[in-house]
């Protein structure tokens, strides 16, 4: 019998594959089978499509469920089986918001040094939207990141509670199973940068790519731009639409914001029975504008055609609200304007009518 010889690549490729049947699941008598349909959570993030999500008939994605990986440690990732009913979708929902209890709640000083804790009240209401449709859209794109965290080994876990679940064969909840702070390894990468949800001093919310912060002032019930009503709910959605779920160069542009009403914000809105907002950077009080409801952003590219108004030039001031008084507010380069105390509209506005208001280097605030 003549033996073939075996190349340096297929020894390597063989022994590969027999670490991997000796460390898998199944070579542990104590570990339960890996689940049919096992998949880990995607090895990178793709901007949500909030109407879309909200069309399907679940939002929370697949059930977590944990499984012995090398070395009997601890690996995470979903089941994509669709929940039997809507019990069992609360429930993958409940899971998403208890991980983030455990790892996305930012403590005091925490992210910055204006950092505050939330407030039980702001809590409620995280939970609140963590368990309505969109925010379970939102909510999984968190959970799918801690799931990624925790498979690379940033995450501290429980051994002991881990230990005991491997002899007895019966996984536990990954919330019940992570201690909540960060591992030896986790807090000495360089590329890590956990969501966190933080509170600050003001009113409104605001948002940066890795994190959300809600003002412990709350929210006004109407926009003083334009006295449509608030839905706190679809504010939420709005940030979640700046950070890296979403569209993160969003922010700072008119444009921008535009698009993030209309992505992430008037279909939360429509959902909770609100009316799509109309008006973004305008006034109705002054020179009687009347909302309309087609599109936001189609208002905006007719304004720059018609009006001569160059929409990229807003760029560093959109994130405040310009306007001047007129049947048709301008968009000027200015940041808060008016009309000079007593003086009448009686021709269109020139740049030289308004006086600014300059309102400082305040944070964004997408709500009231």
């Amino acid at each position: 019998m003549r033996v073939m010889p075996i190349s340096i690549a297929q020894t390597v490729a063989s022994l590969g594959l027999i670490v991997r049947l000796l460390a898998s699941p199944v070579a542990h008598a104590a570990c339960p089978a890996v689940p049919d349909g096992f998949t880990p959570p995607p090895a990178q993030r793709v901007q949500v499509d909030l109407a879309h999500e909200l069309d399907q008939t679940w939002q929370a994605g697949g059930e977590i469920v944990l499984i012995c990986g090398p070395g009997q440690r601890p690996l995470a990732g979903r089941l994509p089986r669709p929940p039997a009913d809507l019990a069992e979708e609360r429930e993958r929902r409940l899971e998403h918001f208890a991980l983030a209890r455990r790892i996305n709640l930012a403590r005091k000083g925490e992210v910055n040094p204006r950092t505050l804790a939330l407030a039980p009240a702001q809590i409620d209401f995280l939970q609140r939207f963590a368990l309505g449709d969109a925010g379970a859209v939102w909510f999984r794109e968190v959970a799918d990141d801690t799931l990624r965290m925790f498979n690379q080994g940033y995450l501290e876990y429980d051994k002991a509670l881990w230990q005991r679940a491997v002899k007895s064969g019966r996984m536990p909840r990954l919330s019940q199973l992570l201690t909540g702070r960060l591992s030896e390894a986790g807090l000495f990468t360089v590329d890590l940068q956990v969501f966190k949800f933080g509170a600050y001093e003001g009113a409104g919310a605001l948002a940066q790519p890795a994190g959300i912060g809600l003002g412990n002032a709350g929210m006004q019930c109407q926009f003083p731009t334009s006295e449509e009503l608030v839905d706190p709910q679809a504010i939420l959605s709005h940030e979640f639409g700046h950070t890296r779920y979403g569209d993160p160069d969003s922010a700072g542009t008119l444009l921008g914001e535009a698009r993030t009403v209309e992505r992430y914000e008037n279909p939360v809105r429509v959902r909770n029975g609100y009316a799509p907002r109309t008006l973004y950077f305008q006034r109705t009080s002054q020179g009687q504008l009347e909302a309309r409801s087609d599109s936001l952003l189609n208002r905006l590219n007719i304004l720059e055609k018609e009006q001569g108004i160059s929409v990229e030039d807003l760029r560093a001031v959109a994130r405040y609200r310009c306007d001047c008084p007129g049947p048709l507010p301008l968009l000027l380069d200015c940041e808060m304007q008016e009309l000079p105390l007593g003086e009448e509209l009686t021709q269109p506005v020139a740049k030289h009518k308004c006086k600014l208001r300059w309102k400082g280097e305040a944070p964004r605030q997408d709500g009231p």
